[in-house]
């Protein structure tokens, strides 16, 4: 009787050390996931101001080819890149570009293609988006 007692003391502790090493186990691969959810959600907001940011750059650069006064110096009117300075779009800038195309028939209308390539950095997390529209006079 008074072996049996200790034969299960000894198992009592291998059990204790196993339900440890388990439950640390545990903790850190629930440690690993929450970094890893947090960097993906960083990620998914970088990208979206990112799009915004292309988006109004677009916005920007329909508004110098197609001024209200209808004075439309094509392609060359638009500048090549605009630095946002609003706290939504701080960090961001787009670089736009545009290409000209004419038709061979005659009273075509002139189309234009342009493009805008937003570049967003916070906290070390840099993203990138490109749109691009067609547009016609």
């Amino acid at each position: 009787m008074y072996l049996n007692y200790y034969a299960q003391r000894g198992s009592a502790l291998v059990i204790a050390v196993f339900v440890i090493v388990v439950m640390l186990a545990l903790a850190l691969s629930m440690a690993r996931l929450l970094s890893g959810s947090a960097q993906t959600v960083v990620y998914e907001v970088q990208g979206n101001r990112s799009l915004f940011a292309a988006q109004s750059g677009l916005e920007l650069a329909l508004t110098e080819l197609f001024p209200l006064d209808n004075n439309s110096a094509g392609c060359a009117a638009i500048s090549a890149a605009h630095t946002f300075s609003g706290p939504a779009l701080q960090g961001c800038s787009a670089s736009l570009s545009c290409k000209a195309y004419t038709a061979t028939t005659p009273g075509a209308v002139p189309l234009f293609q342009l493009s805008s390539t937003a570049n967003c950095v916070a906290a070390g997390f840099l993203t990138s988006r490109t749109v691009q529209i067609e547009v016609r006079q």
